[in-house]
């Protein structure tokens, strides 16, 4: 049986858009929880340059039910032409903390 619960990781250019996305995905209940990593360093190919940057990394807690979700809203309120969205399973996890990620982001009719 596939992992229902994933964690999906993004990237903004400053601490208040990680705030602000994170806030909203919160409270539209798309994800449970968010934490917020400030100040980490990328460097990545863009456009033909290896470009250098400074960036926060936003660490999502969720369901595969809620990723498509999860995408859209990020795409909506991203300020990159082309955002960072990745997906990975949880594997395991504390029974409780799994149950409450389900319970926070079930999809009510």
């Amino acid at each position: 049986m596939a992992a229902s619960e994933i964690l999906v990781l993004s990237t903004v250019a400053t601490k208040a858009d990680a705030e602000n996305l994170g806030r909203m995905l919160v409270e539209k209940k798309a994800v449970a929880c968010v934490n917020i990593v400030p100040d980490i360093g990328s460097i990545f190919l863009w456009k033909s340059n290896v470009l250098e940057e400074k960036e926060v990394l936003l660490i999502m807690k969720s369901t595969l039910d809620r990723y498509s979700d999860i995408e859209s809203l990020i795409k909506a309120h991203h300020s990159y032409d082309v955002p960072e969205i990745i997906a990975v399973p949880i594997m395991k996890g504390a029974h409780e903390y799994l149950s409450w990620i389900r319970e926070v982001t079930e999809k009510t009719a």
